[in-house]
């Protein structure tokens, strides 16, 4: 049996307080450095958004609604940066990513949709009397 009188171990002695931490109060850097970062993404690609806006892509590639679409792939891609770092969507696990694919789908489905009722459209109405 050990001494009941004996001094605590030294390891003991020099655990933190309830409440405090090891770690230095002015070490937040790598914390805050990621949003910073995705900040200054989102930023240069908002400049890339407006500076696409000038140009005719349609012109050039010979398609129609070539600029709305390489608009919407950047819009996308930041999309994709918000969910991930500032709605901490990069950590989490399948329970929310199910939900988010299921989405995606269906949000996809209804775009389809729609673009096949402008590829095919009804011969009878007529727009000119409404």
């Amino acid at each position: 049996m050990s001494d009941p009188h004996a001094s605590p171990p030294a390891a003991a002695a020099s655990a933190p307080a309830h409440g405090e931490s090891d770690h230095a109060h002015g070490n937040y850097w790598h914390h805050v450095r990621p949003y910073l970062l995705v900040g200054v993404a989102l930023f240069v690609f908002t400049a890339i958004t407006v500076g696409l806006s000038y140009v005719d892509f349609d012109h050039f590639l010979g398609s129609h609604g070539m600029n709305m679409k390489i608009g919407l792939g950047v819009a996308t891609f930041k999309v994709c940066l918000v969910g991930a770092y500032f709605m901490h969507l990069k950590m989490e696990k399948g329970t929310i990513w199910r939900p988010l694919v299921f989405t995606f789908f269906f949000c996809a489905g209804l775009f389809l949709l729609t673009l096949l009722a402008f590829s095919d459209p009804i011969k009878t109405t007529s727009h000119l009397f409404h």
